[in-house]
């Protein structure tokens, strides 16, 4: 590198000094977070709904929590078939939901449909 190059990387801005001439130097700004109370949680649950097919004409909407279990989510879908949880399998394409494993995990979202079998 020679001389003329180090120089323009080691040039100040001028528009800085100049608006510090005419307003005094810049203040730094304290960002502050969200207020935090003691003894309150900041979980929000948001809602989803769900869509179960059983692929012989019965079709439900689920309404549940992302954070639900699978096994949770079957006794929602037990109390709207009439359908005990222990006879429901679920699945997307080839993968089966195990019970313990909660929606979140598997990625299931608001308006997802899941296919529901009998065993």
């Amino acid at each position: 590198m020679d001389k003329s190059n180090q120089k323009k990387y080691k040039r100040k801005s001028r528009t800085r000094s100049r608006n510090e001439e005419k307003f005094g130097p810049a203040k730094k700004l304290e960002q502050k977070g969200p207020e935090k109370l003691q003894g309150v949680s900041s979980y929000n649950p948001v809602m989803i709904e769900v869509i179960v097919n059983d692929r012989m004409g019965k079709k439900e909407r689920i309404k549940c929590l992302p954070t639900d279990t699978i096994g949770i989510f079957k006794k929602l879908i037990q109390a709207k078939t009439g359908t005990r949880s222990e006879k429901i399998k679920l699945q997307k394409w080839h993968q089966v939901f195990k019970d313990h494993i909660t929606l979140e995990d598997y990625e299931i979202h608001d308006g997802m449909s899941l296919e529901m079998y009998y065993n």
